[in-house]
């Protein structure tokens, strides 16, 4: 999904994104890739690797030990990747964050990006039940809406981090094997397809393991193109977001504030997940608007609104949600903002300061189904434990 972040913000920050068109693949007829003719015997692979290569070849459907150790020795280590990776854009407080993505061009860009493909949000939003201001800020946050989807060889990225960055080996080594499963579906090839320097690609900067699992065909062409294809990206982020149980038209988040922010800061880290209720942040002296009931369970957050000023803040489910895709609170509440600005809804939010959250989706779909709860994937869909895109 899978799919960093975000894993672009680190790169957007050191100028290593370029245009879209660049990092964008292209089908070959569906054959298998043309292997180039080697004039004399490839180098040996490192027991260690080879061994790697083979259990990944054991875990992977459709994959052979003959396709990794191919991909492995066309894959190039690359230093500038494994120096991104350690400097992690979400370091930055939440007042310089804010300045990358809450901006003028990208709101406005996002505006049209949602009326020129109207129909399409609106069959996602029918569909998937998701907010398409969500949508449209995810895809705007990630790639500026597919104008920057990265400059690196995937394969070199993947290779990189699975090969040579011991911290997050296992988890890259796999997203390395599901790559080259995916360029064998699509019938891609290793030199033309680009991505993030984590190894996302297309609009909505899915990992492998995401795209092999959540990008669909919404336009009914016979292609899961997130690359070009407008209808097919939109309708893969939505469908990530249905199959991690957004709510639909439930609070993102809301600003709240505690009499004594010493008896609150022992609410604050171990994750993001909702694990108080309202009520209890009431009874710990936190003034919450009203309109929140009791038992509307929630995560405390806290951000720094300028330097040494801090803020408080509750995320509801649909918060948690957002962080699925990134498991940045720094991400999930710019995520959050840039759609509201999109779509108009900020009055609300920033009304008297209050920060009241606005129901999401201007009309209400077709009654969903009950859908049983999407399972846990087998490994993390994104780089740092929720976060896909480094």
């Amino acid at each position: 999904m899978k799919k960093i972040s975000t894993i672009v913000l680190s790169a957007l920050i050191a100028g290593t994104l370029s245009c879209a068109a660049a990092a964008a693949p292209h089908a070959h007829s569906g054959h298998p890739q043309q292997k180039p003719h080697h004039p004399h015997a490839p180098a040996p692979i490192p027991p260690h690797d080879d061994a790697v290569l083979k259990k990944l070849s054991q875990e992977t459907e459709g994959v052979t030990l003959e396709d990794l150790r191919y991909a492995y020795r066309n894959a190039q280590k690359k230093d500038s990747i494994i120096n991104a990776m350690n400097r992690p854009g979400e370091a930055k407080p939440w007042y310089e964050y804010r300045k990358i993505f809450i901006v003028p061009k990208r709101i406005a860009d996002g505006k049209n990006f949602m009326k020129n493909n109207r129909a399409i949000f609106k069959k996602a939003e029918d569909r998937y039940h998701v907010a398409p201001e969500i949508v449209a800020s995810i895809i705007g946050v990630e790639t500026f809406y597919g104008q920057q989807m990265g400059k690196y060889r995937v394969l070199d990225a993947l290779y990189t981090l699975g090969f040579h960055y011991p911290k997050r080996a296992d988890y890259f080594s796999h997203e390395f094997a599901n790559f080259v499963k995916l360029t064998k579906q699509q019938g891609w090839m290793y030199s033309e397809t680009l991505g993030s320097y984590a190894g996302a690609m297309g609009m909505g900067q899915f990992m492998p393991w995401s795209y092999l699992k959540w990008a669909v065909d919404f336009n009914n062409d016979g292609h899961k193109d997130l690359f070009h294809n407008n209808a097919d990206a939109i309708g893969s982020v939505a469908n990530y977001f249905d199959s991690h149980e957004w709510h639909y038209g439930e609070p993102v988040t809301v600003r709240v504030y505690p009499r004594d922010t010493a008896r609150v800061e022992r609410l604050l880290g171990n994750g993001t997940k909702p694990d108080i209720t309202v009520g209890e942040l009431r009874k710990l002296g936190v003034s919450v608007p009203h309109e929140y009931d009791n038992d509307l369970r929630c995560k405390l957050f806290k951000f720094e609104e300028s330097a040494g000023t801090w803020s408080y803040y509750a995320g509801f489910h649909n918060f948690y949600v957002i962080t699925r895709y990134n498991k940045s609170p720094l991400y999930a509440r710019a995520v959050y903002e840039l759609s509201l600005e999109i779509s108009g809804k900020t009055s609300d939010y920033y009304d008297d300061d209050r920060h009241h959250t606005p129901h999401h989706g201007g009309h209400a779909p077709a009654p969903k189904p009950p859908v049983k709860p999407a399972p846990a994937p087998k490994y993390p869909v994104k780089p740092h434990d929720g976060h896909h895109r480094r």
